[in-house]
């Protein structure tokens, strides 16, 4: 008995492993040079991180300290500028609460010295049904932080 329930265990913890794993396999972890710049990707990966977390949970407040003083959003059909950071949160709370999140995922990522970029799978319920947006999310490297640069919804 005990041998059965000591293999389901390590069965369930390969299979959760497999999942917390994959959550990070849209960003490529790489050896820098120096500590500085190490840091400076980590930084750049939680920013990407806690915008993750601001779309998975339908909060702005996650998203809102990453942008910069003028952002750049296209939501598909309905909002496309530049927007100030007052008028960036506003959009955003629009969208969660016209789309409903039901879950967020990136998918991948690309980033350089002072550029940084992710797509991601945003999946929201609309009338009993479950839709997908792609997301994809530019920062800048700016003052030692990874700010928000462009928004785009499609």
């Amino acid at each position: 008995m005990s041998k059965k329930i000591s293999l389901i265990i390590i069965l369930f913890s390969f299979v959760f492993a497999g999942k917390i794993y994959s959550q990070y396999g849209w960003w490529k972890d790489k050896k820098y040079k120096t500590k500085e710049q190490q840091q400076k990707f980590d930084n750049c990966k939680y920013t990407f991180i806690n915008i993750a977390d601001g779309f998975m949970y339908a909060n702005v407040s996650y998203i809102t300290p990453y942008l910069q003083n003028e952002v750049y959003i296209s939501v598909k059909n309905e909002d496309k500028g530049y927007y100030n950071r007052d008028q960036a949160r506003y959009i955003i709370e629009n969208f969660f609460t016209v789309y409903p999140s039901d879950s967020f995922k990136w998918k991948n990522s690309y980033r350089s010295e002072s550029y940084a970029f992710a797509n991601g799978k945003y999946i929201y319920k609309k009338d009993g049904y479950l839709n997908k947006y792609n997301i994809s999310i530019s920062l800048k490297y700016l003052n030692d932080l990874w700010l928000i640069d462009q928004i785009v919804v499609n």
